[in-house]
Order: structure tokens, then C-alpha cells, then sequence
């Protein structure tokens, strides 16, 4: 009997210790995105895809439109987007009170891969992304 007081002690402290798992799964979880979204900022530094979406604007849009960068969205790690109404030649910022449809373009990490307008890229470096945004170009997303 004198030992059944340091067991009860025991299952005190394995009762306490069950109860904090949850929270610390939750914590894995919040460090396991918070690990995946420094990834996705690494890669997009890595292919330079601020500075080469940065150029598009410029030389496509005379430096038209809105760049913006999202630090996660519902598809992405983290992306950013080039966003334009009008046709390219006659690019406007957009308006949300206007009806006309919005064209962007959007670069895009989940999950390690990189991403232009949903379509993955072979080989995340800066070349292959320039020949991407080309093609994105010639056809924008529309929304």
C-alpha cells in the first residue's frame, strides 16, 4: 500500500501528459506550415521570381497593372501575382467597381514545386521560369 500513492502520483503526470498531445501535434502542424511556407519564399527567391515578374510588368504592361505578393492563398504556399485590365497594349490597374474581366498572371509554390498561371514547372530556376512567364504571357488567366 505505501506504493500505491507514488502509482497514483504516475498516472497523474500520464493522465497530464496524454491530455498536452493534442497540443503538441498542433504545434507540429503550425511548425510544419510554418517550415513550408519559408520553403516557398526560399524558391521563389531562388528562380528570382519577384524581379523576372517585376520585368513582365514593365516590358508588357508598361509597368501597368498590380503586383501583388501573398504570403498563402488557398492553392499556394505563397505566390505572387501580376494583374492587369484591358488589353496588354492598353493595360489599366484593375477596378473592382468595373465589370471587365481581369487577365493575370501568377507564380505560385506549393509543396516544393513552382507553379506559373497552375501549371507546373519541369525545373524551378530562373530560365525555365522566364520561358514560362513568356507563355503565360501570350495567354494570361482570366478571371
Amino acid at each position: 500500500m505505501s506504493d500505491d500513492w507514488l502509482n497514483q502520483l504516475r498516472q497523474l503526470r500520464e493522465q497530464d501528459k496524454a491530455g498536452r498531445q493534442p497540443a503538441a501535434k498542433e504545434l507540429d502542424l503550425s511548425l510544419l506550415q510554418a517550415q513550408r511556407v519559408q520553403q516557398a519564399a526560399d524558391l521563389l527567391r531562388q528562380t528570382d521570381a519577384l524581379n523576372l515578374l517585376r520585368q513582365v510588368q514593365k516590358a508588357l504592361l508598361d509597368g501597368k497593372g498590380v503586383l501583388d505578393v501573398f504570403e498563402q492563398t488557398q492553392r499556394y504556399d505563397r505566390a505572387i501575382s501580376l494583374a492587369w485590365q484591358g488589353p496588354i497594349s492598353e493595360a489599366r490597374k484593375p477596378d473592382p467597381k468595373s465589370t471587365a474581366a481581369y487577365q493575370y498572371i501568377l507564380i505560385g509554390v506549393r509543396e516544393g514545386r513552382l507553379y506559373v498561371n497552375d501549371k507546373e514547372l519541369a525545373a524551378a530556376t530562373p530560365e525555365t521560369l522566364k520561358q514560362a512567364l513568356v507563355e503565360a504571357a501570350k495567354k494570361p488567366g482570366r478571371s
